[in-house]
């Protein structure tokens, strides 16, 4: 079962319940790449290397993006040195969520 694959991760990744949900519809080939990177990712979530593409999100710099071959991007905030993912979507829709956000905050 695919929740139960998350279970290791949640000993130094935190996933709010909407971006489990999120993470959980994504097509397969792609959740596969998020969890090759999230080894990687859980030691380091604020720095890039060359087998990881993360940074920090433009116009929001509390929240940071990891990105995965095939356009799509977990968004996350890191809370007292842990990341915590808020959605996974694609690109497209990943900013076009923020942007709504963002506009809504100010």
């Amino acid at each position: 079962m695919v929740r139960s694959s998350l279970g290791p991760w949640r000993e130094n990744i935190d996933f709010s319940r909407s971006a489990e949900r999120e993470f959980l519809r994504l097509p397969p080939e792609v959740r596969e790449l998020f969890f090759a990177a999230f080894e990687e990712f859980s030691e380091h979530p604020q720095r890039a290397t060359p087998s990881l593409d993360v940074g920090p999100v433009r116009n929001d710099p509390d929240r940071w993006r990891l990105k995965v071959v095939g356009d799509y991007r977990g968004i996350y905030r890191v809370i007292q040195g842990r990341p915590k993912f808020e959605m996974f979507q694609t690109r497209n829709q990943v900013y076009d969520a923020l942007r709504r956000y963002l506009t809504s905050v100010k």
